[in-house]
């Protein structure tokens, strides 16, 4: 059945979810490319029917509703035919990030119990197979070649299952560590994405047709939100396996990119290579940037090299289906507090300061936790009423540990994590998880993991380590443990070992803001 005559007899007029937008998408554009990869393209007709055919083999292998799929493999656009595939049979997608130690995959894993997983085979470092099938986990060879992909659905049916969904329904489910180390899924539902995506795509100004570059792995919200917005509006995505600062400037000249998303720390890193100064950029108008406000100096830069692009603010989280507030260009204020701010709520988002203990509404300019409400808050975490109870309270006020103050006009200003969670080159590190990897280390009595600025990432993870008496400890040690023990990114590259005890509260706890301040007090953005 085509694409048009399913939408036609369901009468889906609007997208509701992500089987609707593949469905729709193909329907309006047909051979039109939708993903460029590094060696292989896929259309939106091919979309259609691929999606269907791994639904079908799902279905067949004994796939039920609401089950969960995995996907452990770098970025290839094979990963889309396996999204809107499951979500055509009634499940969700769980991508598990490949940056991670195989202890870490394993816990994400146990966790989640997918019914099945799609691995690339290069990453069997990652998991050990006859212990996922003890668990019940069917493991799906991911195969080298998207020709060889094709072999593996061929023989299953490009008919739509046709299963019909509720906005309730989970459509991706999103691993971040908690604040004891124990990873938690973050359910997001067709309901939190898609009840805003046509707003947020104009916001982010996605136009019609546009061509989209993204890097971003599909295990963070980013990698996967910037192919359905795209898609939603007829566009092109430039979807990379991994990040390059190259391929970065090479794509933009080459396929006319007019759109993407750049963390700070990326768009410097953009600007400072070699080719920057030659490379053809007038085709990009728009840049989305976000995890830290952009400083003066750089946003100087970037207008400098690309005076016709506009830059605009965006700021979430994952259990708010990455989206809180934004801030449009013509909303900065270049060489004022505003460029310290990360925008004004959306409009689909309801926002308040609030005491971190009595959640009590606090004033203009008050510091506390932020607090949002909407169709964009999480349905909850996977398996932890707990945790989702401490962090979604009664009334759907979703508490993001995140300290900041509003000003006069509404603009949020984040100062601090109440959480103390590190963001490095946009991935999310817990202090407490750091924390127990150290302390686990022979001689180790007490450490504690902060994180402190980094010209190049934003931050950088620095560990403060108490020996125990008479133990001598070389920081050198301290890493090579943790990168044994620990995805690369999350260990620290810097360590002080200290004599004298870590700074406490009253109640024991460990003061990290005192460990932090002499490292930040110098710095732009305040703590």
């Amino acid at each position: 059945m085509a694409s048009g005559e399913v939408l036609r007899q369901t009468g889906m007029n609007d997208v509701r979810n992500l089987a609707d937008l593949v469905r729709r998408s193909a329907a309006n554009n047909g051979v039109k490319t939708a993903i460029i990869a590094e060696e292989s393209s896929v259309t939106y007709e091919q979309l259609q029917e691929r999606s269907s055919r791994v639904a079908n083999m799902l279905l067949d292998r004994g796939l039920q509703r609401g089950d969960l799929v995995g996907y452990l493999s770098k970025n290839r656009p094979e990963f889309f035919d396996i999204l809107f595939g499951v979500a055509k049979a009634g499940a969700a997608t769980t991508p598990v990030n490949w940056r991670l130690a195989e202890n870490e995959v394993a816990g994400v894993l146990a966790d989640a119990k997918p019914r099945f997983l799609f691995v690339d085979p290069d990453l069997d470092r990652l998991f050990n197979r006859e212990v996922l099938e003890g668990m019940g986990i069917n493991i799906i060879e991911l195969p080298p070649t998207s020709e060889e992909w094709l072999s593996l659905i061929g023989d299953y049916s490009d008919e739509d299952p046709e299963i019909e969904l509720a906005p309730d329904d989970v459509m991706y489910q999103l691993y971040t560590s908690g604040t004891t180390g124990k990873p938690k899924g973050v359910m997001l539902t067709n309901g939190n994405m898609f009840g805003i995506a046509e707003a947020l795509a104009d916001s982010w100004h996605f136009e019609v047709g546009c061509v989209v570059y993204n890097p971003y792995p599909v295990f963070h919200g980013a990698g996967i939100l910037w192919v359905l917005l795209p898609m939603l509006r007829d566009g092109m995505v430039i979807f990379r396996r991994e990040f390059d600062v190259l391929d970065v400037l090479t794509s933009i000249e080459k396929h006319r990119v007019n759109l993407t998303l750049m963390v700070p720390a990326v768009l410097g890193m953009v600007l400072n290579h070699e080719r920057a100064s030659s490379a053809d950029l007038s085709s990009l108008r728009n840049v989305v940037y976000g995890v830290a406000p952009i400083t003066q100096a750089l946003l100087n830069r970037a207008i400098e090299r690309m005076p016709q692009c506009a830059f605009h603010h965006a700021y979430g989280s994952t259990e708010s289906t990455g989206t809180i507030t934004t801030m449009q260009w013509d909303e900065h204020r270049p060489g004022t507090e505003r460029m310290r701010s990360v925008g004004r709520p959306f409009p689909w988002v309801e926002m308040r300061i609030v005491d971190p203990e009595s959640r009590i509404s606090l004033g203009l300019r008050e510091v506390g936790e932020v607090a949002v409400r909407g169709s964009i808050v999480m349905k909850g975490y996977f398996n932890n009423p707990q945790e989702t109870a401490r962090v979604v309270d009664r009334e759907g006020w979703l508490y993001t540990g995140d300290a900041g103050f509003v000003d006069e006009d509404g603009f949020l200003y984040l100062t601090d994590r109440i959480k103390d969670m590190i963001i490095s080159g946009g991935e999310n590190i817990y202090p407490a998880e750091v924390e127990n990897v150290i302390c686990s280390m022979p001689g180790v009595r007490e450490a504690a993991v902060v994180g402190v600025p980094d010209e190049k990432w934003g931050e950088r993870v620095l560990a403060f380590v108490v020996p125990h008496s008479g133990v001598a400890i070389e920081p050198a040690e301290v890493i090579t443990y943790t990168r044994d023990r620990l995805a690369h990114y999350k260990c620290p590259r810097e360590v002080v070992v200290r004599e004298e005890p870590l700074p406490l509260n009253p109640t024991g706890k460990i003061l990290r803001r005192v460990l932090r301040e002499p490292y930040w007090k110098d710095s732009i953005f305040k703590i």
